[in-house]
């Protein structure tokens, strides 16, 4: 590589660098956090822990349990978790468009935990790795912040290059050296080992931000919607239109409810895909809860193969893909983005100061020429 070049792209790693080095120590920490969020909460919130029994309280028992007790709230979702000890999550949305959030023992009805963001830790971190708790404003920052980083890596990696026959000293950590020769080395030596998995996190974080915006111009089938003109008649149970699509499509476990319209007439009932290598594969089925008859349907298995590719984003990106090794590896590349932002702008003062040392050593000895 020539000189100017290396150089050219060594002043753009730096600066890039630099100016999203707060944005990558956060989105280091949130993200190596999150691969294991549900044992952190297990930890933080030891209610969620529950008792298994031999029956659960209905669904709509424990709907109407959650309504009564937050009547201003508008109930979102429920999710199920696949460990049979662990609370079930409702999700709701006060009327200022805050997050409310309820724990329910599905095994005797009763919320353990309620609260707002503050309540649950955890939800504040995922909002804040998701989007910087700035909304669609925060999206974008996050999203340019994951190319940002896939360019950081790729500059990063022919500036690094040591040629073929050095490869391994490429890898080699000097120490003994001074602190700034130990730090520089580590950066470079790490950022080569880690930067397959930091390209990967950027570009399936990006992604999945856009992905949405991103449907109409790829060739996959949209997830479908739905809506029901708002009725006087009564609303069917949860759990009839539940039995419903297990008489139709056999006894899979139930994973997430979700609402929506302004009654929560229109009912997606998430079913996980057993015949789906991705871990967080499910089936969706749609219902007007006002009839109680199937809208619509969402199976894995009857889409196209760009719809499979892009479903498999959320689970490379978490590490599930890899099961505790992939959620390892993503854990290891947070932490590296952490020690990348402290290491680099350590770098940058340490250039700084060199550079100024030099100048006055430079200064000193045309003085003394001078004189």
């Amino acid at each position: 590589m020539r000189p100017e070049t290396r150089t050219m792209l060594l002043k753009l790693h730096r600066w890039v660098g630099l100016a999203f080095a707060a944005l990558l120590l956060v989105q280091g920490l949130s993200g190596g956090l999150l691969v294991f969020r549900e044992e952190i909460e297990g930890v933080i919130h030891p209610a969620l822990a529950v008792t298994p029994a031999e029956t659960r309280v209905p669904v709509q028992a424990m709907v109407d349990t959650v309504r009564e007790a937050a009547p201003q709230a508008t109930l979102q979702r429920i999710k199920f978790a696949e460990d049979p000890a662990r609370a079930a999550m409702f999700v709701m949305r006060l009327e200022d468009g805050a997050p409310w959030m309820v724990a329910v023992d599905p095994y005797n009805g009763r919320a353990v935990r309620a609260g707002s963001y503050a309540a649950w830790p955890g939800e504040w971190l995922f909002r804040l790795h998701d989007a910087l708790l700035a909304g669609k404003t925060g999206e974008i920052i996050v999203s340019i912040e994951g190319i940002a980083l896939v360019f950081l890596v790729g500059f990063g990696i022919v500036i690094w290059w040591p040629g073929r026959r050095r490869l391994k000293s490429g890898f080699r950590i000097l120490t003994g050296q001074g602190a700034d020769r130990t730090v520089r080395t580590a950066h470079r030596a790490v950022g080569a080992a880690i930067g397959i998995v930091l390209v990967m996190s950027g570009t399936t974080g990006a992604l999945l931000i856009h992905r949405a915006a991103l449907q109409p111009y790829l060739p996959v089938v949209p997830r479908p919607k739905f809506e029901v003109a708002l009725s006087e008649t009564p609303l069917r149970p949860v759990d009839t239109l539940l039995a419903d699509a297990q008489s139709r499509y056999g006894p899979l476990p139930l994973r997430e409810v979700r609402f929506s319209g302004a009654a929560g007439q229109v009912v997606a009932l998430y079913f996980q895909d057993e015949s789906s290598r991705r871990p967080n594969a499910t089936r969706q089925y749609f219902y007007n809860a006002y009839e109680g008859v199937e809208l619509g349907r969402y199976e894995p298995a009857a889409l196209p193969p760009t719809n499979t590719a892009y479903d498999w984003l959320f689970t490379i990106h978490t590490g599930k893909a890899g099961g505790l090794f992939g959620r390892l590896v993503v854990l290891a590349g947070g932490l590296s983005l952490v020690f990348f932002a402290g290491s680099g702008v350590w770098l940058w003062f340490s250039a700084r100061r060199q550079r100024r040392a030099r100048r006055a050593k430079a200064e000193n000895r045309l003085a003394r020429n001078a004189a």
